[in-house]
């Protein structure tokens, strides 16, 4: 798949640093720190008053322009699976149907 991943969250780099350094930090992208909440504003994930950002998932086209978006409410992860399949739909070039899945007919 022709796709970058990069991680952004309002934490700092220390909290990104010693969270890679738990049991559950392995990752293979990069982490970006957020600490001025600029990019969790722009991109409406950030809730002003508390100080916090949902958990929020954009894919970006080369061109800049937002294909798809995700917001959860904290408590909520996000699925892989369902991203990547969201990500082949958007890379056929073609209309795909409901619960689509690699492989299957274009509408």
């Amino acid at each position: 798949m022709d796709a970058e991943v990069l991680g952004v969250s309002i934490d700092s780099e220390h909290s990104h640093k010693a969270w890679i350094n738990s049991d559950l930090g392995k990752l293979n992208f990069p982490l970006a720190a957020d600490l001025t909440k600029k990019v969790a504003s722009d991109y409406g994930v950030l809730i002003e008053e508390e100080g916090i950002a949902l958990r929020g998932l954009f894919i970006i086209d080369p061109q800049g322009v937002v294909r798809y978006s995700v917001v959860h409410d904290l408590n909520v992860g996000r699925s892989v699976d369902e991203t990547l399949r969201v990500l082949k739909a958007l890379q056929t070039g073609g209309l795909c149907p409901v619960d689509w899945s690699e492989g299957e007919d274009l509408l």
